[in-house]
């Protein structure tokens, strides 16, 4: 992926998930310093398009929700029996799909209480 791609995606879900999500201009767009969500184009669409940005530190699993998405996908598409990349990728597009919004909902509701246990850290990491 890179960051025209990862553009594209914003354009068409980042506001349709925000509604399926009932948060409607509500939220938080959170970005770690990935080359994607730092490329110009990018960063300026977001200042347009996001009610408020929060930055973070690369790969921070205690504040980022999508990090306990990729892993409840993992757990989903290991309990196949996968042999080709092809059937990789279409066990990997069912298994996405059948992530409940529940659970989403859940992980970002989640994210106060992990924003205090990292304070409480001191910026290092939670159980």
């Amino acid at each position: 992926m890179n960051h025209a791609l990862y553009l594209n995606i914003l354009r068409d879900n980042l506001k349709l998930s925000a509604q399926n999500l009932g948060i409607g201009n509500y939220f938080v767009y959170y970005q770690d310093n990935d080359p994607k969500p730092t490329a110009l184009n990018v960063r300026l669409w977001c200042l347009y398009n996001c009610p408020q940005n929060l930055e973070t530190e690369p790969q921070s699993p205690d504040l980022n929700p999508i990090e306990h998405i990729w892993r409840e996908l993992e757990v989903r598409v290991r309990k196949h029996d996968i042999k080709t990349k092809s059937e990789l990728k279409t066990v990997m597009m069912e298994e996405c799909t059948n992530i409940d919004a529940e659970i989403t909902k859940k992980r970002v509701k989640s994210i106060p209480i992990r924003l205090k246990a990292v304070v409480d850290a001191k910026g290092y990491p939670t159980n």
